[in-house]
């Protein structure tokens, strides 16, 4: 498998890596919830959605660049994984100092369950405590590192390779189309 990798071009490297990352991580995340009893909080659940999109972004970066031959179209499509992993990042970096005390969570920090309007009002259910697991508590950590401390290690590096991959292959592409201009020797 790697060897096939290393025949692609390198925006194409760059959105496999990511959808390999991203799908581990959320399989990661859903083995621990399952298997391991950790129900998520809220902003477990919004890292999971910046992973979706990043799995679901780059593997149409995939399709494109590789199957359809738009180059620029997978060019632009890492950039804007690149720019879905940075914020993935911002929310984990978030997360994580929630965890650490560092700042306060949301207040609506919890993994929620379903909503039972039943007899009382809503400002009853307003004014109610969350029910699932806080955002200040981290489940799990490894190393002293909780699960959001490693989204952000694993997000900040698909940022970067996401980044750099996109940043010279446009270089690449300037360089090939100004050859190719009508005119040059």
């Amino acid at each position: 498998m790697l060897g096939a990798l290393k025949n692609r071009p390198l925006v194409d490297q760059a959105l496999i890596i990511a959808a390999l990352s991203s799908a581990s991580l959320l399989i990661g995340a859903h083995l621990f919830e399952h298997f391991g009893g950790l129900a998520p909080c809220a902003l477990c659940l919004d890292q999971r959605e910046a992973h979706w999109t990043g799995l679901a972004m780059s593997m149409a970066g995939v399709i494109v660049g590789a199957a359809l031959k738009w180059r620029r179209a997978a060019i632009a499509t890492a950039g804007a994984c690149a720019l879905v992993y940075l914020f993935s990042a911002g929310l984990a970096f978030y997360h994580a100092g929630v965890e650490n005390h560092f700042w306060p969570g949301p207040v609506t920090c919890s993994g929620g369950g379903p909503v039972d309007l039943g007899e009382g009002s809503l400002t009853d259910l307003l004014n109610e405590k969350p029910t699932g697991p806080s955002c200040s508590e981290a489940a799990w950590r490894f190393l002293g590192v909780s699960m959001a401390g490693y989204n952000l290690l694993v997000s900040a590096g698909l940022f970067a390779v996401c980044l750099g991959a996109a940043l010279l292959a446009a270089r690449d592409a300037r360089r090939q189309s100004r050859r190719n201009a009508p005119g040059k020797p």
